[in-house]
């Protein structure tokens, strides 16, 4: 199978490496400087025992340069470079091609159906985790399902798909809610992403800290009243309890949005908590616990900004 990927990041190298084993693969990146990094270089997987494997079987180009079109896209970018990401790659979207999002957040779907028709999309969500270490190196820090789904794209096609994954090594399955998933994934991401960016700590924080619990239970508690409006059901303690159980499992670890206020990136917040408070108003729903915590993320977004350009030397 032809595959474009649209992303350079941790999981978009993760994926273009690893799908290249068994296909022929697009990487669409950010610029061409990491273009020509990648291409000269290839793309290079650290796994957990240290082991590291190299892939030279697929090319890299500029996002928009490349003009043919392929049988998928599978798009790997942050939700606030959707617009741009399908805009300038449109070329390589024919009315065959299926276009697959693993992005995080909720309103993708919305943006990227601008451009194609909903039955050439296909919803999914990743338990795979991993981390940029350069352009073109990532450490796979976690294996995961990787699971797919869609109301409107026949099953025969989500076959295809789920079997180009299986035979290139990556687990994967076809689910038929594949919106429960979305939302429990943005359980998660609304708890931790956001609350340890704010405070600049490990995900194990916010379950051995008695404040942090209180705040990120409450933010939880909105979001599961927002899904129930959504018409999905779930059960609030079991939420809570789960995404403790995902912060207690890796303690140390640092959500992609507290690296990104590290690196000085720009956040999700807008299509994680955001997406709940949008959803909120749509259904009459007071969330100011999750409403506090995107105006945080948004005043601490300018605040470091603005501290480096009028910083000082003392």
């Amino acid at each position: 199978m032809k595959i474009a990927i649209i992303g350079d990041g941790a999981l978009g190298c993760l994926f273009s490496a690893e799908l290249s084993k068994t296909n022929e693969v697009i990487l669409l990146t950010h610029t061409q400087e990491k273009t020509d990094i990648i291409n000269q270089n290839g793309l290079s997987v650290t796994e957990t025992d240290h082991h590291i494997d190299s892939f030279h079987h697929l090319r890299a180009y500029a996002s928009g340069t490349y003009q043919q079109q392929v049988d998928l896209v599978v798009i790997l970018v942050k939700a606030t470079q959707t617009v741009n990401a399908v805009q300038q790659n449109l070329p390589v979207i024919g009315p065959h091609t299926l276009v697959l999002t693993l992005q995080n957040g909720m309103g993708n779907k919305d943006i990227i159906t601008q451009y194609i028709p909903e039955s050439q999309l296909v919803l999914g969500t990743t338990n795979h985790n991993s981390v940029l270490l350069d352009t073109g190196k990532v450490f796979h820090s976690g294996i995961g399902i990787t699971s797919i789904g869609s109301q409107f794209v026949p099953y025969s096609k989500l076959e295809e798909i789920r079997d180009v994954f299986l035979k290139s090594g990556l687990d994967c399955a076809i689910v038929d809610n594949i919106g429960f998933l979305l939302w429990k994934k943005l359980f998660v991401n609304i708890a931790i992403n956001a609350f340890t960016y704010i405070t600049q700590t490990p995900m194990g924080f916010i379950t051995h800290n008695t404040e942090a619990g209180i705040i990120t239970s409450a933010v939880l508690r909105e979001a599961v009243q927002v899904a129930q409006a959504e018409g999905f059901s779930f059960n609030t303690d079991e939420i809570i309890s789960f995404v403790r159980e995902i912060a207690d499992a890796h303690p140390m670890g640092y959500s992609s949005m507290s690296q990104d206020r590290k690196k000085g990136h720009l956040t999700e917040i807008d299509f994680i908590n955001g997406a709940v408070v949008r959803l909120a108003q749509k259904h009459h729903l007071s969330v100011p616990y999750n409403e506090l915590i995107v105006n945080l993320v948004h005043t601490l977004e300018q605040a470091d900004r603005y501290n480096e350009v009028n910083s000082v030397q003392l």
